[in-house]
């Protein structure tokens, strides 16, 4: 029944030749992909090719696992196609009882050695199919006792493998678990799909796992229906779609994983198990695997698993010793020596054929501004953008229609329509930005997604998740409006949070105000620097403006929130008295619509606009970031009308705190009828001394530089 072929039997011409082939079902998320992806990574330690073939399953699969798509990124793998001529010194056959009948897809392919990596004790059925990978001489090889015991009483003439064919382990490249005293625990589980991976009932479930509101339960691999439906979730129970999110990432923010399935011998999640523990996470499991796992795991009953949990993370010595032990044991029972010893051994000797790694380049950030009211968020961006040293290209991924602007600063960008600009409501979309931001993570090879914006949408975090190494930062401004994001929570999925600061910061009340504690405060942020403005002369010879008389500025904002052009129209019938007043409009560049062209009164376009700033003699403009920050800190003296509207930022409290301090003045859109009276004051110079003055004693420095070395610092690149 046997069928395989000897390496001597033939050589075709176009095959190609590798050291390993990994054969299986490619689209596996989860531990499994995790499985393989450590094996790639020991291949590739040890200086044998490696290449993958996606083989037969039953049903559509929508994609490649997140982590070999990683590998193949990386180039420690290549892809072969079904019915490709190869020929491996190893094939490795992973899963196979999740596979159905190769069929024509291994005609071209041979190998000197076989092994069929074995998770489950198979039935009689499968086991006729797995003949068929007899490309060469074929081992087994048990991924535990209990699937060896199972191998063994089948009485089959294959070998089996001396040792089990077990996951090596490093500790995970990033690890988010380091907490503080008054953290929430974070509590994981990683299961593959199954019944029998879990509890019989809801009532095991509840006793077993935390469903204590002060707990995060993150879940990968959810229970069947029939079982969820029972359990009751709480909003702390939160669950994971295996299929948007690589395994290690899924386990950095853990501080404990508990795995209590409901059968003796399930496909474990070793490999995840592995990662844990050699990371120094408390892994706690039942008692009858210890002997599978060793001492560097907690053991406990199900119904005592979560008390002992608590009990050890309310002693900090205890702690220290147990995640200690997690990682030293881990050491030797995924030992990455030991594992590539056992391949090598397969291998046999001769001459490895390393395949020829990508060469170096430079990091690669791409930055994501969210579709605002204005240029706030890419104004940021671009900030931060070009303080990044030589080493880190930046991209952007833009929301809004700012294209043009981003690359007038040379960098790259793809603009890609906001749910607002297409009319959609905001799920089918967010599934869709999902799919395409992951696409430009793949094709660029990014290091770090940085978003500004409000809402980062399970879209953002998925796609960033899913894609290995790439890193998530969030610039996350205060002071927010009266309408919270319900996104917030989200912030957990972020390796970095920075807040660009607020001069009036000391009267932020926003939800993201107590939560100031996870995220990098910085001082304000700016795109330029004071000795980057045009000076007077030069900025009003090139508006056209006289270079006697007194100018204002009017920076309104964008105009989606309210009619800029009404408020245009009341402000230049309350400045008509002063006849040698020259009136300069600024247009956003990706404002709705063309402002229309008033009678003595220049628009200006372009960006950034600060850059003229030294032109004018006072500003009237909204109290949005940017603007205020800017007139504040370049000691351009300001009414401010605030943008009062439930979606702004808390334009009021800005504008406030200025004239508070005597750095600017207030007024509300319904007492326009006082404008008057305060242009009158901001025409002598002894006034705007004293206003300048003021802002001069609030002015901070720019922070746009140390949030650009902590993104260069996220990356690496330092």
């Amino acid at each position: 029944m046997s069928r395989h072929i000897e390496s001597k039997d033939f050589q075709t011409a176009a095959e190609t030749q590798v050291d390993v082939l990994f054969l299986g079902d490619m689209t596996r998320p989860g531990d499994s992909g995790l499985r393989l992806r450590q094996d790639i990574l020991i291949c590739d330690e040890i200086g044998l090719s490696c290449a993958v073939m996606h083989l037969p399953v039953e049903g559509a699969k929508p994609r490649v696992s997140n982590d070999l798509h990683r590998c193949v990124r990386e180039g420690m793998a290549s892809v072969l196609p079904q019915g490709a001529h190869v020929h491996a010194r190893l094939a490795v056959v992973q899963s196979p009882g999740n596979l159905a009948s190769p069929g024509t897809a291994l005609e071209g392919v041979r190998a000197d050695q076989v092994v069929l990596v074995v998770d489950q004790v198979p039935n009689a059925e499968q086991m006729g199919q797995w003949f068929h990978f007899a490309i060469g001489p074929m081992l087994w090889a048990p991924t535990n006792r209990w699937v060896r015991a199972g191998l063994s009483q089948l009485g089959m003439s294959v070998p089996l493998t001396p040792a089990d064919w077990r996951p090596a382990a490093w500790p995970l490249a990033f690890d988010r678990s380091e907490r503080r005293l008054d953290e929430r625990l974070v509590v994981g589980r990683v299961s593959a799909p199954g019944a029998a991976q879990w509890p019989k009932s809801a009532d095991e479930v509840r006793a077993t796992y935390p469903f204590d509101e002060t707990v995060d339960f993150h879940v990968l691999g959810s229970p069947p229906k029939s079982l969820k439906d029972k359990i009751s979730a709480t909003k702390s129970w939160i669950e994971h779609t295996p299929a948007h999110v690589a395994v290690e990432r899924f386990l950095e923010p853990l501080d404990v994983i508990q795995y209590f399935p409901g059968a003796i011998a399930p496909e474990m999640p070793e490999a995840a198990i592995a990662a844990a523990m050699a990371s120094g996470k408390i892994v706690v499991l039942p008692p009858y695997l210890r002997p599978h796992f060793g001492d560097g795991a907690l053991y406990a009953e199900p119904e005592d698993a979560f008390a002992e949990v608590t009990r050890l993370f309310a002693d900090p010595k205890a702690l220290a010793e147990a995640q200690a032990a997690a990682a030293h044991h881990a050491r030797f029972q995924f030992s990455p020596k030991v594992k590539g010893e056992q391949i090598r051994a397969l291998i046999g000797p001769g001459k490895t054929r390393r395949r020829r790694r990508k060469p170096a380049q430079r990091k690669r950030v791409l930055f994501v501004p969210s579709n605002g009211v204005g240029m706030g968020h890419v104004t940021r961006l671009l900030a931060l953008a070009r303080r990044l040293p030589d080493g880190i290209a930046p991209i952007f991924a833009t929301l809004s229609q700012s294209a043009r602007i981003i690359e007038s600063f040379g960098c790259a960008v793809q603009y890609l329509p906001s749910h607002k600009e297409i009319g959609t409501e905001i799920a089918p979309w967010d599934d869709w930005f999902r799919h395409e931001l992951g696409q430009m993570i793949d094709r660029f090879d990014v290091d770090a997604v940085i978003y500004d914006g409000n809402n980062p949408t399970p879209g953002l975090i998925d796609a960033t998740r899913a894609h290995g190494r790439a890193r998530l930062g969030w610039v996350r401004r205060g002071m927010g409006g009266s309408v919270p994001s319900p996104y917030l929570d989200n912030a957990r999925y972020c390796d970095l949070i920075i807040e660009p600061g607020e001069i009036a910061g000391e009267l932020d009340t926003s939800p993201t105000a107590l939560r100031r504690a996870e995220a990098l405060l910085v001082d304000p942020i700016r795109l330029l620097d004071e000795a980057e403005l045009l000076p007077r002369a030069e900025a009003r010879a090139r508006l056209d403006l006289d270079p006697e008389a007194p100018v204002v500025f009017l920076q309104l904002g964008g105009g989606s929130t309210r009619d800029i052009v009404a408020l245009v129209d009341e402000i230049l019938t309350q400045l008509r008295t002063f006849e040698t007043l020259q009136v300069v409009v600024a247009e956003w560049g990706s404002g709705l619509a063309s402002l229309p062209q008033w009678p003595n009164v220049r628009v200006l376009r372009g960006f950034p606009l600060s850059a003229y700033f030294n032109a004018f003699d006072f500003s009237i403009a909204a109290a949005g970031y940017n603007a205020y920050h800017e007139v504040i800190s370049f000691g351009l003296p300001t009414v401010f009308l605030p943008n009062r509207a439930p979606s702004m930022d808390d334009q009021a409290t800005r504008a406030e705190f200025a004239q508070d301090h005597g750095a600017g003045f207030v007024l509300p859109e319904d007492q326009m009828f006082h404008l008057r009276a305060l242009a009158e004051v901001l025409m002598t110079e002894e006034a705007r001394g004293v206003v300048r003055g003021n802002c001069q004693a609030l002015r901070r420095p720019n922070g746009a530089q140390r949030a650009a070395a902590a993104i260069s610092e996220l990356v690496g690149a330092v």
